[in-house]
């Protein structure tokens, strides 16, 4: 398949600030790598940290790992929405959106001026983004520090543009998961895609390992036109991993000795259980009670809370009608949602369906998912494998909606946002 032409970008920008931001950038570029379509490339340091190009698009992340708040008159937010602009006007026959990715949270901008109906800039940002008013976030635009080039693409658009063409087109993703976690969620996309082509849990952190050692010698190419890799090599690491070259005449031999002891151990029957995870069942399969008029206001709160956190923890005793207001409130969101019962399940059996759903997400077309009736208790590995699940979603803009007996720990939701109580 011939590659399409390196994205025009900014060689400035090209620097590592750091090693700890390196690391960071790579294990980003590795995730991005195992999310390729079968005709998608993955370019590193083009303009930006590494973007992505699949079916004339053109996705680039301006990747940093700092401490401390972000706002829109931070230098690497500036530069990560010049950079925006400067891309389009570029490569304008790609449609180019930016995620700028960072361990930072958002901070509240110092001057009134530079906030919006005194929230966040890059808070409203998002909401801005589905609807309201754009009057005060224009003004707000016009008075940072971005860009005359940037202020003036801006002016051009009206509001539904500004729109589907600058806000849905930039994502500020703050508090982006650190790289030990990250790496986390690195192995276990690279084991699914092991086990999927007949390899076991165990090579994957090999096949990770050389991943992003390759990736770390081609980012350091001189050539930027050879910073590129596709399917096709992320495949020859799978390969790698899963199989092994063995003479023919060896391995038929080596075939018809196991096959003859096996056939004289094989026992009849197998005690042994399977927790896997299975595909998601679609919400929209289970029939809704007709009574729903009690649990209005709570469908409302659900509703809401998914609105403007995107999540939401729905708690309260058996018999509640705790699955029911979630069901009706993922329907009324729109789009197709999977659910996963966990009824009934230990800890033991729900880290790895967590694990393995987060994996999957990527996999399946999907607007919002339901984890329902979380009982088990939330020990560390189940913590870990939760917080991941929700990371995923986060970072692929999948709703969350969890059913469980108990309220959520603190360090899943803050300030009790998206915490509904029955």
């Amino acid at each position: 398949m011939e590659r399409v032409g390196t994205p025009a970008g900014d060689q400035s920008r090209e620097a590592i600030d750091s090693l700890r931001g390196y690391v960071y950038q790579i294990y980003q570029s590795a995730l991005a790598w195992t999310e390729l379509e079968e005709d998608g490339f993955l370019f590193l340091e083009i303009a930006e940290d590494f973007s992505v190009v699949a079916d004339s698009a053109l996705q680039a992340v301006q990747v940093k790992e700092t401490a401390g708040r972000i706002t829109i008159n931070s230098d690497d937010v500036v530069a990560s929405i010049d950079s925006f602009v400067q891309l389009r006007e570029k490569n304008p026959n790609l449609d180019v959106s930016l995620r700028h990715l960072t361990t930072s949270t958002i901070g509240k901008e110092q001057k009134s001026a530079h906030r919006v109906n005194d929230v966040p800039t890059l808070t409203a940002w998002r909401n801005l983004a589905k609807t309201g008013d754009l009057t005060q976030f224009r003004t707000v635009l016009g008075n940072s520090k971005l860009s005359k080039s940037t202020k003036d693409f801006v002016s051009s658009l009206n509001d539904s543009e500004l729109r589907d063409q600058f806000l849905k087109k930039i994502h500020f993703d703050c508090g982006a998961p650190e790289s030990r976690f990250l790496a986390r969620q690195l192995n276990s996309r690279v084991s699914k895609l092991v086990m999927e082509r007949g390899g076991v849990h165990s090579q994957a952190a090999d096949c990770t390992a050389r991943m992003v050692l390759s990736l770390l010698r081609l980012a350091t190419t001189k050539n930027r036109d050879e910073r590129v890799v596709g399917r096709t090599e992320l495949e020859k690491h799978l390969e790698r991993a899963t199989q092994v070259v063995q003479n023919r005449a060896n391995f038929e031999e080596q075939n018809r000795l196991l096959t003859k002891a096996l056939s004289a151990t094989a026992s009849t029957g197998s005690e042994l259980s399977n927790t896997h995870f299975a595909k998601p069942r679609p919400v929209s399969e289970v029939p809704l009670p007709r009574a729903l008029a009690a649990r209005k206001s709570k469908i409302n709160d659900i509703a809401l809370s998914l609105e403007l956190y995107g999540m939401s923890w729905v708690s309260g005793a058996a018999g509640m009608g705790k699955t029911v207001a979630a069901r009706v409130a993922a329907l009324r969101a729109g789009g197709n949602w999977a659910s996963i019962n966990l009824k009934g399940l230990n800890s033991e059996q729900v880290a790895p369906i967590l694990s393995e759903a987060a994996a999957a997400m990527h996999d399946y077309d999907i607007q919002g998912i339901l984890l329902d009736d979380l009982e088990c208790k939330l020990d560390p590995n189940v913590s870990d494998s939760l917080h991941y699940l929700l990371h995923s979603a986060d970072r692929l803009d999948v709703l969350t909606v969890c059913t469980a007996p108990n309220a959520p720990p603190s360090d899943f939701l803050s300030l009790g946002q998206g915490k509904i109580s029955l």
